[in-house]
């Protein structure tokens, strides 16, 4: 039997963390390890985790200083990980199946060439109602296709690779150097380079919750924030472009959607935040990157408005 490790790393989520880790606990495949990694929370966590400490499944670790959350997510998987495969569970989300991972590992011992099995989950909006809402992803995915077929679909498709429900090879995922890039979206930048290889298992259903609410990394992202996180697309396709794994047209023109995507929602959130600074470093950076992007996204009609209004267009250095 196959040991799995369910890592929850946390940072001052005591109001979360019981949620988290009985979500886990409720997992029914025999051999699995639960592992808190807390990274020097300064409110009652240690407290909340007390009440578990006698499951011989669950181990406990709080870092003496902290590492921020893409180093808490290297120490769970580099340091304290035991298992082949691991699921990283946010101490902030909760898994609502308590046969996802029997069903994932079922699945991907199947076929040995599966790499990674992953599914849909709901987010909770605690910022609104607090109610649970399914999004529109994923809808047209098989059940099984090859990684590099995936990631062609996260350029033309409304695919999400929820990082809740990825439950991934301990042993790739570290030869990958996964968590690497200290940005906002470092999952996905990890995820991204992944699936490069192997074949993807899909379950369509909901089995887990993202909880959003006004403390998540993704809700208050400031431009430099933003400039950094393009890494999550710029690295996935220097990883593809350099390994040959596509032809140039099909990776160029990867890249060429993708930034587009994630550029033009930025640029966006900037003007109507009103940081004009911002956008202009951020425009900066999107033409040094890709400038057939950055040209397209001048030439989008609110763009233009706003070039001429606050003199966005970055001169060239």
């Amino acid at each position: 039997m196959t040991l799995v490790s369910v890592l929850i790393p946390t940072f001052n989520q005591a109001k979360y963390i019981s949620q988290a880790v009985e979500s886990a606990l409720q997992q029914d495949w025999p051999e699995l390890e639960v592992v808190v990694s807390d990274d020097a929370s300064s409110d009652d966590t240690q407290i909340a985790l007390e009440k578990y400490r006698d499951d011989e499944r669950l181990r406990i670790s709080r870092n003496d200083g902290n590492l921020g959350r893409v180093g808490n997510y290297r120490k769970c998987l580099y340091e304290l990980a035991h298992g082949a495969w691991a699921l990283i569970l946010d101490g902030d989300d909760y898994l609502i199946d308590s046969t996802y991972i029997s069903r994932a590992m079922t699945c991907a011992q199947a076929d040995s060439d599966i790499d990674l099995v992953f599914a849909n989950a709901y987010r909770r909006r605690d910022d609104l109602d607090g109610s649970l809402r399914q999004t529109d992803e994923n809808e047209h995915l098989p059940d099984l296709l090859e990684g590099k077929e995936l990631f062609l679909r996260l350029a033309t498709e409304k695919v999400s690779l929820d990082h809740l429900t990825c439950l991934y090879k301990v042993r790739k995922a570290r030869d990958l150097d996964f968590y690497r890039a200290n940005i906002i979206s470092s999952d996905w930048e990890s995820l991204f380079r992944y699936v490069l290889t192997g074949k993807v298992a899909f379950f369509p259903d909901c089995v887990a919750v993202w909880r959003i609410h006004g403390e998540n990394a993704t809700r208050t992202m400031s431009a430099d924030d933003r400039i950094q996180n393009l890494l999550r697309i710029v690295g996935p396709y220097r990883e593809a472009k350099t390994h040959g794994i596509f032809s140039d047209k099909v990776i160029e023109s990867w890249f060429d959607k993708m930034i587009f995507r994630q550029a033009d929602v930025h640029v966006r959130d900037l003007i109507r935040s009103g940081d004009h600074p911002g956008r202009r470093r951020f425009l900066r950076e999107l033409r040094r990157i890709n400038p057939r992007v950055y040209v397209r996204i001048l030439a989008r009609p609110k763009n233009l408005w706003s070039r001429l209004k606050y003199a966005v267009w970055v001169p060239r250095a």
